[in-house]
């Protein structure tokens, strides 16, 4: 009896010993993936950016105004570690017709792009992105579509309507992933019509003997689910018929013979529940699974199961799941992900914003005083900016809404146009959370892959965040146009604020340049010390994305209906341009440090307290005592005297023509010093980035622009568009009766734009503006951010009738 219970006491220490071994080794691998997930999160931050624009139809030559906000991706809070962004307006082959780079300061930037008459009618794709979003896929991208109208082109006012074939493009989308053979799985699905819109269809699935297995109907948007379980070998297909009775044919996805499926039911109580289930070969190789869930790359909720019988169920407290879209991700015990979905949960961080205009009704040239508040708590609206657009409403422009809040918490996180998010954002209803939970199925998406997370090789990003300012990128190519390594290169920009930036080449031949107060369109000359190293060229490269999401706007079609208000609003448009042209296009006063990059010389020399000789040696002789001119048989060459060291510099200085530098000295002194207003000289060794020089000599030109200095054939000179300077939105004032009875027209459409309002102590702001001599309703859209992540916006209305107050 006592040898039974001591083997039987040996065999329960071993099941435990066992278990206790099997959860120990469950919890490392959980530990592991933690760890992984933490340290690929740190090094690949997420960044966001959402983009206000004044209105979504424009005419050509109107103006687009924008506001940028920019956060980090995570708690979708301002961020300031990019401080350039770039926007693009795209037309439906990916061709930029308008490209611009935008300065961000704490998490915003705001700015205007022209709309030329070159532009055709159509729908466009307004892009942007920062220079560290360049690193993943472009469907991380801000996009939105507008419609831009050119009026000067008849053909384009009233279009013949498309005659597109009436396809229809239906795609599934297993829940989990996959389809297996003898598993029950959910299959969502997505209707669209040839314009990549949500269609209403209805359909049939058929097994490979054409029997018919079940019908299906989309709920919203051509979104929907059916459940069905795959038999072992069958293929299966869907038979849809769009609203004409038109015939379609569809392969559903191929089902696998082994594998997991996975279902989520978000149950009527506080649980999350996730079914995992498995064919029985795979439970045998691989009898337990883990699961991550995580939002934004924060996780949630981690752990493991055992799947012996072949089904799991996990439960997930509702509670411990983040705000916004969760990924749920399920593992095989060798931590290969077999399954992934998404769910949703609303986040209750919106910013309740109101707006209210002073009266309902106002006459032509009258004050519009608009109240803005947000609605609450101190610690939600710190530090909330917001940006507020009073636009005319008309058949042309349409309803105008905010989105800030449904980008931020919904579209930004999926794959793929949303079609109106605020259908499942703002109506709490079962309806609602059936829709949601279809485009959960069919959006699935995410911004990593779990290979480089749970890879120990780090991966260096291909572009580096723009802490500083914008950066200029290029490589070093030799004769044979092959990347050149360890080769000095400088950029320049010629003027009368004289900078320079200096870079080596990298192993691939890459150098970049950190601009400094770089705002408009400049002349920038790049070249290596041609001297020295007369072989080698820098190709700049473009600092645009080149590549691009499969995103096409639908077709712009427009109702002979609307002629009569684009003919009315396209005369507007240009009578305010010939009357008011020059006064609305101001800039603001920007704060540019004028020095040049050295300093503060130690000689200063303006040659025109001198006598003026028409030889440059003999104005560095006569004038220049810091700087010794010596001849010998390779040419002149110029010696500085290093003050600090109380000797003479054996080698050449750095020798500079209104920023530019000149590395042959005969070429500047064959120079006409009669063009010299300043020179310059720095008499101690000067470093600058990786590079030293034994002093500078500096010479600045009356206008800054290298007075027709011959450049080496083999240096690189382009103009380059900097940052845009920032431009002020112009709307006259009518205070007084003087003011209102002027003769002039004021045929503004758009009354009011302003990018940057911020909320007092207790969350109120108030405009003021003047309407214009147009007639009709008006739009008021206001969007708004907190520093602490609340989005939000809101609308208004009020009318303008002539007549008089």
């Amino acid at each position: 009896m006592k040898r039974l219970f001591s083997n039987f006491g040996r065999l329960a220490a071993i099941v435990i010993f066992s278990y206790m071994s099997s959860n120990t080794s469950a919890q490392h691998q959980m530990d592991s993936v933690r760890s992984k997930f933490d340290r690929h999160r740190t090094q690949n931050p997420q960044e966001k950016l959402f983009i206000h624009t004044d209105q979504e139809l424009y005419l050509t030559g109107e103006t687009l105004w924008f506001k940028i906000y920019y956060v980090d991706g995570v708690l979708h809070q301002p961020s300031d570690i990019s401080k350039v962004a770039y926007l693009e307006i795209l037309g439906p082959d990916n061709r930029a017709v308008i490209q611009t780079k935008v300065a961000m300061k704490n998490g915003e930037g705001h700015g205007a792009l022209f709309l030329p008459a070159s532009i055709s009618s159509g729908n466009y794709q307004l892009r942007a992105y920062t220079h560290w979003m360049k690193n993943f896929d472009p469907e991380f991208f801000f996009n939105k579509t507008i419609s831009i109208i050119n009026s000067f082109k008849k053909r384009d006012i009233q279009p013949e309507k498309s005659q597109k074939p009436n396809l229809i493009t239906v795609q599934f989308f297993p829940e989990g992933g996959e389809l297996v053979s003898g598993l029950r799985s959910k299959i969502g699905f997505r209707a669209t019509n040839a314009d990549g819109r949500g269609t209403v269809v209805s359909g049939i699935v058929l097994n490979a003997q054409n029997d018919t297995l079940l019908t299906f109907k989309p709920k919203k948007y051509g979104i929907g689910n059916f459940t069905f379980t795959p038999t072992e070998g069958s293929l299966y297909r869907a038979v849809v018929a769009d609203t004409l009775g038109n015939l379609q044919s569809f392969s559903l996805p191929r089902p696998k013979s082994h594998g997991h499926v996975m279902e989520v039911r978000d149950s009527t109580s506080d649980l999350l529940v996730i079914n995992v289930s498995a064919d029985p070969q795979t439970v045998q190789s691989s009898p337990s699974i883990y699961y991550v869930i995580h939002a934004r790359q924060i996780i949630s909720s981690a752990g493991s199961r055992e799947i012996g019988k072949g089904k799991t169920a996990i439960l997930i407290p509702k509670r411990e799941l983040k705000d916004g879209i969760s990924h749920i991700t399920i593992f095989d015990g060798n931590l290969n992900p077999v399954c992934e979905r998404l769910y949703f949960k609303a986040s209750e961080k919106k910013l309740s914003i109101k707006v209210k205009s002073s009266q309902s009704e106002y006459s032509i040239r009258r004050k519009v005083v608009l109240d803005i508040s947000a609605q609450n708590d101190s610690a939600a609206i710190a530090g909330a900016s917001l940006s507020v657009a009073v636009v005319k409403s008309d058949s042309l422009q349409g309803n105008l809404e905010g989105n800030i809040f449904n980008y931020l918490w919904l579209s930004s996180d999926l794959r793929g146009e949303v079609e109106n998010p605020a259908y499942y954002m703002e109506v709490n209803s079962q309806e609602v959370t059936v829709a949601i939970d279809n485009l959960m199925l069919t959006h699935g998406w995410r911004r990593f892959s779990w290979t480089d997370v749970l890879s120990n090789n780090k991966k260096q990003p291909g572009f580096l965040p723009e802490y500083r300012g914008h950066l200029i990128r290029g490589t070093v190519v030799d004769k044979d146009d092959k990347p050149a390594a360890g080769i000095a290169t400088y950029l320049s920009t010629p003027g009368k604020n004289i900078q320079l930036y200096t870079a080596r080449s990298a192993a691939n031949g890459e150098v970049q340049y950190e601009m400094k107060d770089f705002w408009g369109s400049k002349k920038i000359i790049v070249q290596t010390n041609l001297t020295q190293d007369s072989t080698f060229r820098v190709n700049v490269i473009s600092p645009f994305a080149d590549n691009y999401a499969p995103y096409k706007p639908p077709e712009l079609t427009l109702d002979p209906s609307v002629s009569k208000s684009l003919l009315n609003r396209s005369i507007a448009m240009q009578v305010q341009d010939i009357y008011s042209g020059d006064r609305s296009i101001k800039f603001a006063n920007m704060t540019i440090d004028s020095s040049s990059f050295y300093g503060k010389a130690n000689e200063t020399y303006f040659l025109d307290d001198y006598t003026r000789f028409t030889v440059m040696e003999e104005v560095m002789r006569e004038y220049v005592p810091g700087v010794m001119v010596r001849k010998r048989r390779d040419g002149f060459h110029f010696l500085v005297l290093d003050n600090l060291r109380k000797r003479v510099f054996q080698d050449d200085p750095l020798i500079l023509l209104d920023g530019m530098p000149v590395f042959d000295v005969d070429k500047i002194m064959e120079f006409d010093p009669l063009k010299v207003k300043k020179l310059e000289v720095i008499t101690s060794r000067y470093y600058l980035g990786p590079f030293h020089f034994p002093g500078v000599v500096s010479y600045s030109t009356y206008p800054g622009d290298l007075a027709g200095f011959q450049l080496d054939p083999r240096s690189i000179s382009m103009d380059y568009e900097g940052l845009q300077r920032q431009r002020v939105f112009y709307a006259p004032k009518y205070e007084t009766e003087k003011q209102r009875e002027s003769r002039l027209p004021d045929r503004r459409n758009l009354l009011f734009w302003a990018p940057d309002v911020r909320l007092d102590n207790e969350g109120n702001s108030q405009l003021e503006f003047f309407t214009s001599d147009l007639s009709g309703n008006y739009s008021i859209v206001v969007e708004g951010l907190s520093k602490t992540g609340y989005a939000g916006s809101t609308t208004g209305t009020f009318a303008v009738k002539e007549f008089n107050n």
